[in-house]
């Protein structure tokens, strides 16, 4: 499995999506979709890691340092 590095950036000033939510909001999964990706375990969620931007990284299973 790779591992996705996101970028956090605050330069919007308006927070614009830039996604088409109607068409988002249309469409209907497909049985098909579901069998993209396996279903989660209890082993996936006891190595999960939780980023936030500026925060350091932590276990999935620890409480928050802020609130989300």
């Amino acid at each position: 499995m790779t591992e996705n590095n996101v970028v956090f950036s605050r330069t919007s000033a308006h927070r614009d999506i830039h996604s088409d939510l109607e068409r988002v909001d249309a469409h209907e999964i497909q049985p098909e979709e579901y069998e993209e990706i396996p279903e989660l375990t209890e082993e996936d969620f006891a190595n999960g890691v939780i980023r936030r931007p500026g925060l350091p990284d932590q276990p999935f299973g620890v409480k928050p340092l802020h609130g989300s």
